[in-house]
């Protein structure tokens, strides 16, 4: 700024201290000073992250992945607000009330709970970024989903393997918090999304990350930096405050690869993992052929052309099987 105008401000002040009081002629001061730099109050994301339970470590990475992808923010850094679900839907909904009255200018949830959160979001004018391996069928302007897997999809696979084969199969929001299919007890396998990772981003970050947190760049602060990059990219839509994202706009491109925008999209060949329990039970021959066929299907490098043997049912389903060795040349090869 000039300084014959910092001088006629400062003069301002001179004259209010003498005539009305030190605090009227600082708060004018301030009001002036605030207008000459232009100054304006950084953009607001709010997070709706699994702090609490069911995995403590988790969510602290997925929070450090946000915070450093908005350090890369070129500009005033948004400010990050922080609300935990507990993986509970309740909860979820408290804290979406909450970062809404507190004026956010966009929400960012679904790591392990999505329910009615996009809605919810979207219904008070507030775009809404659902890091989720779901999507969510309501396609709306100001809604970006990270998942590629159909609502209730895996549910519909998992229900079909336990009728067909007898396994013990479970699909659980459990899965979905860093993309990682541990076993549940009580289950012969589970059904979890694959996460497609950009290895050359993946490398970029992962130092960065070490750095500043002092451990590993894991899976689940993978996913956070990724959702904070949409968000940020839905920041970038209006050039004077935000603006909610059009549908049709563009492809995302994150450390988890493109998120697409826009109506719902048929699920990838690989969108989900299924994975075995070390020992599986019993079955009868009927259920061990249809264990068979599946495996036929999407393990040992089948693709939907069936070069494993002929087209089933199974063969255009969006998921692969963990353990391909599991598919030998006689079939499929149980351990008790």
């Amino acid at each position: 700024m000039s300084s014959n105008f910092t001088q006629a401000v400062v003069s301002v002040h001179e004259r209010f201290v003498r005539r009305s009081g030190a605090w009227l002629a600082m708060a004018l001061l301030a009001t002036a000073l605030l207008a000459i730099t232009g100054c304006a109050q950084a953009a607001q994301i709010g997070a709706i992250l699994p702090e609490s339970w069911p995995d403590k470590a988790r969510g602290e990475d997925i929070r450090d992945g946000m915070l450093l992808a908005l350090k890369t923010w070129p500009g005033q850094t948004p400010t990050l607000v922080v609300k935990d679900s507990a993986c509970d839907g309740r909860k979820a909904a408290a804290a979406a009330k909450d970062l809404l009255a507190a004026k956010v200018d966009v929400v960012v949830g679904g790591f392990c709970y999505l329910g009615n959160l996009p809605k919810q979001v979207r219904d008070a004018g507030v775009p809404f970024v659902s890091a989720n391996a779901e999507r969510f069928t309501m396609n709306a302007e100001g809604i970006i989903q990270l998942g590629e897997v159909p609502l209730n999809l895996a549910d519909t696979i998992a229900a079909k393997l336990r009728s067909e084969t007898g396994l013990r199969v479970t699909s659980t929001s459990a899965c979905w918090i860093d993309f990682d299919g541990k076993m549940p007890d009580g289950y012969d396998a589970v059904l979890c999304p694959m996460l497609h990772v950009n290895g050359a981003r993946w490398d970029d970050i992962a130092p960065a990350f070490s750095a500043a947190y002092r451990r590993p760049f894991s899976v689940a602060a993978a996913r956070g930096y990724a959702a904070a990059q949409v968000a940020l990219a839905s920041l970038k839509q209006g050039k004077s405050g935000v603006k909610l994202v059009k549908a049709e706009q563009k492809e995302i491109d994150t450390v988890l690869g493109k998120v697409r925008t826009g109506d719902d999209h048929p699920a990838a060949e690989e969108t989900m993992l299924l994975t075995f329990a070390p020992k599986l039970p019993r079955m009868t021959p009927a259920q061990k052929a249809k264990l068979d066929e599946v495996l036929r299907s999407r393990a040992c490098g089948c693709s939907q052309s069936g070069t494993c043997g002929p087209a089933t049912a199974w063969s255009a389903m969006p998921f692969v099987i963990a353990d391909g060795k599991t598919c030998g040349a006689k079939g499929l090869v149980v351990r008790h």
